[in-house]
């Protein structure tokens, strides 16, 4: 393997297609994903520096095997931080190493001994949420375990996922009676219901109405319930209008309302990538709950993602109690912190972790590392998101 690292992403721009390739039809793994977060969340920043590795097949210098998306964030208590690239306040899922094939195992190694040749530059690597079953991201981890790292690993928080059959009366079929019954008597009252429809964004003109409507019922709804909602944050804000209409252009936004009394209700903001929707926000009426807007609007969706032939509906990050009714079923995460052989990186984590554990002592936590909690997910039985 021919290894390259840089600070600079945009020389890994040539890359793209490559990139994605490897990204497995995963939005929060794509080129426009991360670069769209780069642009918003650190490259603004004097505190976080890219460390991005790229492995080359030697053989064939052109063809790029895997890439470590990740940067170093610069804390006092923890020192530099090597993060994945996506994380924080978006709350990107299922991040990791990007490999994939037979290259893998090699790309694995070749990059772990990179990150080892840089390791003067991090003290801790914090990979959160990482999924247990990325075997490149659990290969890396072992690598720099064999050459003599320190690595922690704990449990995360749970993503959920619906494997989806072929029909809706299949799906209908998987519910428990109780919810079926609900189901169909949702789907006869919106098919009877006068100024009741469901609209997907499909070109930009849509877009531009659709958007906003999305962010203020998004935010109402939050703002209803004594929180200040996602959309509160400029960054978040700025993010999601950038990335949403890239995913546009590329066709994979899954933007959409749900149209109830000739007004909308609720609207889901989805991507489509591959055989996947993924839910990840959403909002809607609080004057309308009463009338089921966020079980309708997550219905029809489901229906759409069916018709469109994808395989799975993945409700991403957290275990709220509406998703095992929908009949998703739970796939685990793990948190990984990886402590590079330096004398003075080890005292500087084991301070940390002394830190924390005592906080959490004196705040009657279990000593157990907690998991992260979501900030997205359409939860469809109060209607909302988790955000």
């Amino acid at each position: 393997m021919r290894i390259v690292t840089t600070d600079n992403l945009d020389r890994a721009a040539p890359f793209r297609e490559p990139w994605d390739r490897l990204a497995g039809c995963c939005t929060f793994r794509s080129w426009d994903w991360l670069e769209a977060w780069w642009n918003h969340y650190v490259q603004p920043s004097p505190e976080c520096t890219a460390l991005i590795v790229l492995a080359y097949q030697e053989e064939e210098e052109d063809s790029l095997a895997a890439v470590l998306p990740a940067y170093v964030e610069h804390s006092t208590a923890r020192g530099r931080v090597l993060r994945l690239m996506g994380d924080g306040e978006v709350c990107s899922d299922h991040l990791g190493l990007l490999a994939a094939g037979e290259e893998r195992c090699a790309a694995s190694r070749a990059i772990a001994e990179a990150l080892l040749e840089h390791g003067a530059e991090w003290d801790v690597a914090d990979f959160r949420a990482v999924s247990a079953e990325d075997s490149a991201t659990q290969e890396l981890s072992n690598a720099l375990a064999k050459a003599g790292c320190r690595v922690a690993v704990s449990g995360g928080p749970n993503t959920w996922a619906i494997d989806l059959p072929e029909t809706w009366e299949q799906f209908l079929a998987m519910q428990s009676k109780s919810h079926r019954k609900q189901l169909r008597r949702s789907e006869r009252s919106f098919a009877a219901a006068e100024d009741a429809h469901w609209e997907l964004v499909d070109n930009s003109t849509a877009y531009d109405e659709v958007w906003p409507v999305m962010v203020d019922l998004h935010q109402r709804r939050r703002q209803s319930l004594g929180e200040p909602g996602c959309f509160a944050s400029p960054r978040y804000a700025a993010f999601h209008a950038d990335i949403s209409k890239r995913l546009l252009q590329s066709g994979k936004l899954r933007l959409s309302t749900t149209v109830l009394d000739g007004r909308p209700v609720a609207a889901e903001y989805h991507f489509g990538d591959g055989a996947t929707t993924y839910a990840y926000q959403g909002g809607l009426e609080p004057a309308a709950e009463s009338k089921g807007p966020g079980q309708l609007s997550l219905m029809v969706a489901i229906m759409h993602a069916i018709t469109e032939g994808h395989t799975t509906f993945d409700l991403l990050r957290g275990d709220e109690s509406y998703k095992p009714h929908w009949r998703a079923a739970p796939r685990a995460t793990n948190n990984i912190e990886i402590v590079p052989p330096r004398s003075s990186a080890i005292l500087r984590y084991r301070a940390w972790t002394s830190l924390r554990s005592t906080k959490r002592w004196l705040s009657g936590a279990s000593s157990k590392a907690p998991a992260d909690r979501p900030v997205h997910g359409t939860a469809a039985t109060g209607g909302s998101p988790a955000c």
